[in-house]
């Protein structure tokens, strides 16, 4: 019951800020993540799939972001709040050409999806990169510490089904990017995996994380 009124008051994007903004302190690690791995260049095109409400949309320049969200909803409230491009698309059949951009974000999306899902996303990053283009991947990890009994409870109560150890993220971006930095981190109450990836080309596989 808690379970799937949680979920039905995540699928307001006013609601989803709130929360998330409270647990984690407005995002200002996670912000500040985005802007010294990817950092605003007009010159670069980025793509933020998943991108909720587009909460992070303000740290790219308007006229070369471009935001994705399987939630109407969310993709409403970004249109009507923030500068830069949104539409409803599914991240794991994205519909955009070959190279289309330089860089692509992805927060807090996977630990929803089995690993098939992820499969599925990863390949659509990989093609829609051009070469060289960079990928930065933040995602939730098991609550480390046993004393964060806030962070246990919000992934108790949230709907990701999916959270990794950084292990096994790595496991699964490892056919399709190669390493260039990994971290893990505390935003608020939430811990976090994150990797600053590039594709491989030619279909080319990595042996190693290169951390």
């Amino acid at each position: 019951m808690l379970h799937a009124l949680i979920e039905k008051l995540s699928d307001y994007p006013r609601f989803f800020l709130f929360c998330r903004g409270l647990l984690e302190s407005n995002f200002r690690v996670i912000r500040q993540a985005i802007e010294e791995h990817l950092g605003p260049n007009p010159d670069r095109k980025v793509l933020d799939v998943a991108c909720g409400p587009g909460a992070f949309s303000d740290l790219f320049s308007p006229g070369s972001y471009t935001g994705i969200d399987l939630n109407p909803k969310y993709i409403r409230y970004a249109t009507k709040n923030y500068n830069g491009q949104f539409c409803v698309q599914d991240a794991r059949a994205l519909d955009f050409p070959e190279g289309a951009f330089d860089d692509v974000l992805v927060y807090g999306l996977l630990h929803h999806l089995n690993d098939e899902d992820v499969t599925s996303v990863l390949r659509g990053m990989q093609r829609v990169l051009r070469p060289g283009g960079r990928a930065l991947v933040i995602e939730d990890i098991p609550t480390e510490s046993r004393l964060n009994l806030v962070g246990h409870l919000l992934h108790w109560a949230e709907n990701g089904h999916h959270i990794r150890p950084a292990d096994d993220y790595r496991k699964l971006l490892m056919p399709h990017f190669r390493f260039e930095d990994e971290q893990l981190f505390r935003s608020g109450v939430c811990d976090y995996y994150m990797a600053r990836l590039i594709p491989h080309e030619n279909g080319s596989t990595n042996e190693s994380s290169g951390s």
